[in-house]
């Protein structure tokens, strides 16, 4: 936050307590307001001290009374700050209303004219709650920018929770259920196979619903979006504390130069009304706050000449407009201008005190003005720059999540759902087979389960080997020829990037082509992870515009690599680069084993099956 906006508050008290001094008051009020500014300042800046400083607040605003008759009106005001800092929330405003109500009696004259205790009573109010606004408001705009990071995490873990009732609400208890099943299957297996038959046959149609509901899911998921709301209460009170601080002291500016004047009432009031919305507007409106400061500068300038005094207090207004719209120096030279002009115009017969007088009175004015009105800007930026981060935060997750079901959990039920047609076939062909399968599809499953939890958990990094060696035996079970060619040693955190693309990419094949053969090769090269994956069933998979083509190529170019895929030679060809520099302290050194080619016949349980081997980085 700017200096001046932060320290208006303390301006204004150094700038008040000097006024009381030119205003001709004794020594001995000086120092009392003087004590009583910094005993505000201590109140708001050390909270244990509150107990004991609003009683001497009181005391001292009292101590008047019993010297000369009367309290001073200065005084009253800090006393109502005091009242709003010190008391707990249930008080405080009874407190400042009776400590307001009661302001009018400290002008000697207020029995005389209703007008002059009505002075009083608004006056005292005003300033009150403007001083205590200007030295709240840093603190508050300081929270809201503080605070941003919090503001992420909570929203994120909203979002995440969100999500996971969404998942709930597509599955539900069905991959419980599914397992269920398969456990039944397992054990009616060799006692009743039309029994196991039956629960594999109820298996593949749950799973094929699961898996169309989650890629349903997905894609509603990554159309779907509201802007969320700011869970801050300060992101609300904020501005509406600001607003509410400038339009009662414009308010009762207007009103106290209306009761105040003794020609052109009708003329006073219409201009300051005119001149509040002029100011009020060019904060709503920033685009077009030069041509408001044209048209309030003719306001304001243009009946100078003719109505003089009574009209030169608006002045003051323009001044705080122009440190609002000009940039740079000539925003101080001009506002001083306007200061100095209004000390100008006061009363031909005013002494040269009374004129220092009024320029520090139109100083006050100026700086509670611009200060309400910076805050006002500065918490509307803020709460702006807020509510982007929180809609980034929630667009960038329901992004993820909805690649997450699309890739990984969508391949992983599709998967779980042809092992089940498999089983079903093998139940009365081959029992011995079935049970490995069906072993492989409770693996599976709960697989299932470990993803969907892990979509709205920070769980570990998915490996790349072991989804290697997954692909493998999804591809070897649909009788087509595997080839994986992978380097020992696999870097975890950057492989973890790979995984969902060597899934999409397995899903393709399985789902959309009609390949015999697939080779999927892995290999570290200087800072690069470089991946290729080819087969031969290039029919259906030559548009480049499939969901999946387009989670892929996002996921790879997020993490600041390159993804292609084409047709060539005859083959649909996918290959990704991911940059592997920064988690150069994160490679896991395993051994390297041999190359295995060709379909298996059945799962086998030893996960060594991904070869040590080197290729060339593409060409760009």
């Amino acid at each position: 936050m700017a200096l001046l906006p932060r320290s208006t508050g303390y301006l204004f008290l150094a700038v008040f307590t000097l006024s009381v001094l030119v205003g001709g008051a004794d020594l001995a009020m000086v120092l009392c307001c003087a004590v009583q500014a910094g005993l505000l300042v201590l109140a708001q800046r050390r909270p244990g001290s509150r107990a004991w400083v609003l009683p001497i607040q009181l005391a001292l605003t009292c101590l008047p009374l019993f010297v000369t008759g009367s309290i001073g009106v200065n005084q009253g005001f800090l006393l109502t700050a005091t009242v709003l800092w010190c008391l707990p929330k249930r008080l405080r405003w009874r407190a400042f209303g009776l400590v307001a109500v009661s302001a009018g009696i400290a002008h000697q004259d207020w029995r005389e004219s209703w007008t002059t205790y009505l002075y009083g009573v608004l006056t005292t109010a005003a300033v009150g709650i403007v001083l205590y606004s200007l030295l709240r408001l840093p603190e508050l705009v300081d929270r809201l920018a503080t605070t941003r990071g919090e503001l992420e995490r909570i929203t994120l873990a909203r979002e995440r929770l969100q999500v996971a009732r969404r998942l709930r609400a597509a599955l539900g208890d069905q991959l419980d259920i599914v397992i269920d099943w398969l456990g039944e299957a397992r054990r009616d297996l060799d006692a009743d196979p039309a029994a196991a038959r039956q629960a594999a046959t109820r298996v593949a149609r749950v799973t094929r619903g699961m898996t169309q509901t989650v890629r349903d899911t997905a894609e509603e998921h990554h159309r779907f979006y509201t802007p969320p709301l700011d869970i801050d209460p300060a992101a609300r009170f904020v501005p509406r504390l600001t607003l509410a601080a400038l339009v009662l002291s414009l308010t009762a500016w207007t009103v106290d130069q209306t009761l105040e004047a003794t020609h052109y009432r009708l003329a006073i009031a219409v201009g300051g009304a005119a001149m509040s919305s002029l100011l009020l507007a060019q904060l709503r409106w920033p685009r077009h706050a030069i041509a408001l400061l044209c048209l309030h500068a003719a306001i304001t300038l243009l009946p100078l000449p003719w109505l003089g005094a009574s009209w030169c207090v608006w002045l003051i207004l323009l001044a705080t407009a122009v440190l609002l719209s000009v940039p740079g120096i000539r925003a101080l030279v001009i506002a001083a201008g306007l200061i100095a002009l209004r000390a100008a115009y006061t009363e031909p017969a005013a002494e040269f005190t009374s004129r220092v007088g009024w320029v520090f009175l139109a100083m006050e004015a100026t700086l509670v003005l611009f200060g309400l009105s910076r805050f006002l800007q500065l918490s509307d930026q803020l709460n702006r720059s807020r509510a982007e981060l929180m809609r980034i935060t929630v667009h960038v997750e329901r992004l993820r999540v909805a690649r997450d079901m699309h890739d990984l959990l969508g391949l992983t039920l599709s998967v779980l759902a042809l092992k089940s047609d498999l089983i079903t076939e093998l139940v009365t062909r081959n029992p011995a087979r079935a049970a490995i399968e069906i072993e492989e599809s409770l693996r599976i499953a709960a697989d299932a389960r470990t993803e969907a939890r892990a979509m709205v958990e920070d769980l570990p990094e998915m490996s790349l080997a072991r989804e290697l060696r997954s692909a493998r035996r999804a591809l070897a079970d649909n009788d087509v020829t595997v080839h994986i060619d992978s380097d020992a040693g696999l870097p975890e955190r950057t492989g973890a990037l790979l995984v969902p693309v060597v899934r999409e990419a397995v899903t393709n094949i399985l789902r959309h082509s009609a390949a015999t053969r697939a080779e999927i090769a892995c290999h570290r090269r200087d800072e690069l992870l470089h991946l290729c994956i080819r087969n031969d069933g290039v029919a259906a998979e030559v548009s480049a515009d499939g969901q999946g083509l387009r989670n892929m190529r996002a996921r790879v170019v997020d993490a600041g690599g390159c993804f292609t895929s084409c047709v060539r030679d005859g083959e649909f060809v996918l290959t990704a680069e991911v940059p592997i520099s920064e988690y150069a302290d994160c490679i896991a050194e395993k051994p390297a084993v041999a190359p295995v080619t060709g379909a298996a016949p059945h799962y086998s349980p030893d996960p060594a099956d991904v070869t040590l081997s080197v290729s060339e980085r593409p060409p760009e």
